[in-house]
């Protein structure tokens, strides 16, 4: 055994007895970081990165992430809550991302903005989205502008999109009826979206995977992973994930 051999050991060893796991990147499975299995889907089925959609950006967490690992990437970043968008602004700085102080939906105009103050995660256009119902948290609400996919990309002349996250605590399955166009153009390479359920839920709105799945599945997408975010576990258990999903080659 080389001496190599035995310093990995020991280092593996090392790490697993504090309650880590040490393994390279080439050997983990998908479902670990949607990041890194869209660079390894994109290099296999010759899907560029090129154009990234931030939809619920929050402070920014995702974009320095994607930055980091899309070097050539351009960010359209949307935050509607006027004092997250605030804290956006402080935190991006590079030229490469783009901020909007929009909201995206399936309508234009101005819509209601449910704020839940110190969870600011959970802010959303949903009222009674899963969290929120399951927390029992009141919310002020305000308006913010809105619009949907189709006419921004319009407005802002973007024929591909090859990153589509969304973000929206409920309201994402509306996201997606707002880009039909763009969906049905082929204009999105790779969907990441949040659920909280595989099927609606009674009481709360929104935060289904089966009826995104049923659309992006109708426009040419197939679902490639899941990637669990949270668990609550004290009486009904309770879950963030996000799922991905890429464009049928021959869709």
């Amino acid at each position: 055994m080389s001496l190599g051999s035995v310093l990995k050991g020991l280092v593996r060893r090392t790490l697993e007895s504090r309650g880590y796991w040490a393994r390279h990147q080439s050997v983990l499975p998908f479902g670990v970081d949607y990041l890194m299995d869209i660079d390894r889907l994109s290099k296999m089925l010759n899907l560029p990165v090129r154009v990234f959609f931030d939809i619920g950006a929050h402070t920014g967490e995702t974009i320095q992430a994607v930055l980091a690992r899309f070097e050539g990437a351009r960010i359209f970043s949307f935050e509607a809550h006027p004092t997250t968008f605030a804290e956006l602004q402080k935190n991006v700085t590079d030229s490469r991302a783009r901020i909007f102080p929009l909201a995206i939906s399936d309508r234009v105009g101005n819509a209601t903005f449910f704020d839940y103050g110190h969870l600011a995660t959970c802010n959303s256009l949903v009222g009674e989205n899963q969290f929120a119902v399951r927390s029992g948290n009141p919310a002020r609400t305000l308006s913010v502008p809105c619009i949907t996919l189709d006419q921004f990309c319009e407005q802002e002349k973007v024929s591909h999109i090859d990153v589509l996250k969304i973000d929206t605590e409920g309201h994402d399955l509306s996201v997606l009826e707002g880009a039909a166009q763009t969906l049905k153009s082929r204009g999105v390479s790779f969907v990441h979206i949040e659920f909280n359920s595989m099927t609606p839920r009674d009481g709360s709105s929104g935060g289904a995977l089966m009826p995104i799945s049923q659309l992006l599945e109708t426009a040419g997408f197939e679902f490639v992973s899941s990637y669990p975010e949270c668990m609550l576990t004290e009486g009904k258990f309770f879950s963030t994930s996000n799922a991905l999903f890429v464009r049928q080659a021959s869709a």
